[in-house]
């Protein structure tokens, strides 16, 4: 069952990442897996995903994808931002961000509650074919649980609403304090 990159025929598919319609003509990727729902043995399925978000979301298949794949715009930079995910095995994770609508969630990473107003970065997890929602994270603390601040792209990705004063504020909140080093 190898994957496929390849135009999208019709631009009714919807990618698995983001929700939205993958547009006629416009390169998809095609994880394909075993479907558990078919009824001859051997049956697969084909989940797609626009090429930007299986390079935010499923690496490791889009990157077996692309070793064989050539006229793919913008190659280096999915390789760049999929072998990242890659790197950071949490990084696939992070999915939207927003400022804490109420005080009541706690963050996965050090178990303090999220205060109302504040940003915060929501997390998924891929299961059985979906992303499954599965917490936030405080903005301060992305560098503890994902082991890198290299979020921004993605965050702007899938939160497509927030402005440029709201990306600039969320990156000063995930930036490391100045007392610490490491990778902005």
């Amino acid at each position: 069952m190898p994957h496929v990159i390849e135009p999208s025929p019709s631009g009714r598919a919807s990618c698995r990442g983001c929700g939205g319609k993958i547009p006629k003509g416009e390169l998809r990727f095609g994880e394909r897996l075993p479907n558990p729902y078919a009824e001859i043995e051997g049956g697969e399925m084909t989940h797609w995903f626009h090429l930007t978000c299986a390079a935010y979301r499923r690496p490791e298949p889009l990157l077996e994808s692309m070793a064989e794949a050539s006229g793919i715009p913008d190659a280096e930079l999915l390789r760049a931002q999929a072998q990242l995910g890659i790197t950071h095995r949490r990084l696939p994770r992070v999915s939207t961000a927003g400022r804490a609508s109420t005080g009541r969630a706690t963050c996965r990473a050090c178990k303090e509650p999220i205060a109302k107003d504040t940003w915060r970065i929501a997390l998924v997890y891929y299961e059985d074919g979906r992303f499954v929602p599965s917490g936030f994270i405080h903005a301060g603390c992305v560098q503890a649980h994902i082991e890198t601040t290299d979020i921004m792209d993605r965050v702007k990705h899938f939160s497509p609403e927030l402005s440029p004063a709201d990306l600039e504020d969320l990156r000063a909140a995930v930036s490391l304090p100045s007392t610490e080093t490491g990778l902005r």
